[in-house]
């Protein structure tokens, strides 16, 4: 892993350089690696809050842990999502949409995206932080169990692994930050990245390392509705499909674990 990609996905700095947007563009087959650190930050934030607090503060220490990530990622990738819901929403031309996309200023779409992302996001966290201590087996039959917490850290994976997917299929709506990501990226490196998403679901998530593709199809779905709109993606698409990839899997993880 690169200082760079820690400079772009969260808001650790590993050096005071400025960042090579090329080098960083080049490494884009490591965001899981990334995403993998910021899962573990959570879940330990869960496993110490279930610890103390225990599973009656579950909305508290829920909401802590939400805290605690966004502390770690910056609200970049949320901003992403509000501004896509609000391209979608917008009337006319493509290039009407990328204008509204590109504006600074937040409408009913990027509200009500961001509203029911939180939602959900909250709800999931919580029940999750609440029997973060709780264990689950890796593999049926085997002595090999894992706390319930590492779900946070498949979630944070299948979300870079979805941006890995748009940057594949792209291509760009216009040329921008997120244009060198699309030029770089080739099938080697997408296979690179599904293939490390998957050796970390196995090791974390046993036999629930299918959720990790969920990034895979979250990827798929939000390249589609980024052409359809905008004529492409952006680092707005990016950040969209990063959030829709780690909900989609937080919620089944949730759900089946």
């Amino acid at each position: 892993m690169t200082a760079e990609l820690f400079g772009l996905l969260t808001r650790i700095r590993l050096s005071r350089r400025p960042m090579n947007l090329d080098k960083a563009a080049a490494d884009q087959y490591l965001f899981p690696l990334v995403g993998m650190i910021v899962g573990l930050i959570a879940a330990s934030v869960a496993l110490v809050l279930n610890e103390f607090i225990g599973k009656d503060m579950a909305l508290i220490s829920g909401g802590a842990v939400l805290v605690s990530l966004y502390f770690v990622t910056g609200i970049l990738h949320t901003e992403g999502l509000a501004d896509f819901a609000d391209g979608m929403m917008a009337s006319g031309s493509m290039e009407k949409k990328r204008q509204v996309m590109k504006d600074v200023h937040l409408g009913a779409g990027g509200v009500f995206a961001t509203a029911m992302f939180l939602i959900l996001f909250f709800a999931s966290t919580s029940v999750l932080t609440g029997d973060a201590g709780r264990r689950i087996e890796l593999w049926p039959f085997l002595i090999l169990r894992v706390p319930l917490a590492f779900g946070f850290v498949l979630a944070e994976v299948a979300g870079k692994l979805s941006m890995n997917v748009m940057m594949f299929m792209g291509p760009s709506s216009h040329e921008g930050m997120g244009s060198a990501f699309v030029r770089k990226a080739s099938g080697s490196k997408l296979a690179a990245s599904i293939a490390i998403s998957t050796a970390i679901a196995i090791i974390f998530a046993g036999h629930l390392f299918p959720l990790v593709f969920l990034g895979l199809i979250a990827g798929v779905t939000v390249t589609a509705l980024a052409r359809k709109h905008f004529g492409g993606v952006s680092g707005d698409s990016f950040g969209a499909a990063n959030e829709v990839g780690r909900l989609l899997t937080l919620v089944g993880w949730v759900l089946l674990a």
